[in-house]
């Protein structure tokens, strides 16, 4: 039954138009909060443990980094690396529309600062 009540959510959720990520605190960002009514303040609010445990579960599932590229001054084995987990990481996808949405996660972050400073 949770992971039912985890699709109903995340559907409500994601016509929304709204991002979940967690908060560096271990608690639940959710944005952009402009969207967010009174109603839908409420479904996250009492459904907020479950939401927090599906993306604490989906985190661990997708942060496994890649292995480091062998020349790591070479930016396009950098950027294959970082992509390879991005677009695997929700939390990363979510960092990636801009800062509101949240932060990238350990290993995404490390990717992401190798990447960009090559």
């Amino acid at each position: 039954m949770p992971q039912l009540r985890v699709k109903i959510l995340l559907t409500q959720i994601s016509h929304a138009d709204l991002i979940l990520s967690l908060a560096p605190d271990g608690g639940l960002a959710v944005a952009p909060s402009s969207h967010l009514t009174e109603d839908l303040r409420e479904l996250i609010r009492n459904n907020k443990a479950l939401l927090i445990d599906w993306l604490r579960s989906e985190n661990e599932a997708n942060s496994h980094a890649p292995d480091p590229p062998d020349n790591p001054a070479d930016w396009k084995e950098l950027a294959s690396a970082y992509l390879a987990h991005h677009f695997n990481c929700t939390t990363c996808i979510a960092a990636g529309r801009g800062a509101q949405y949240g932060k990238r996660c350990g290993a995404g972050t490390a990717l992401w600062r190798a990447y960009s400073s090559s």
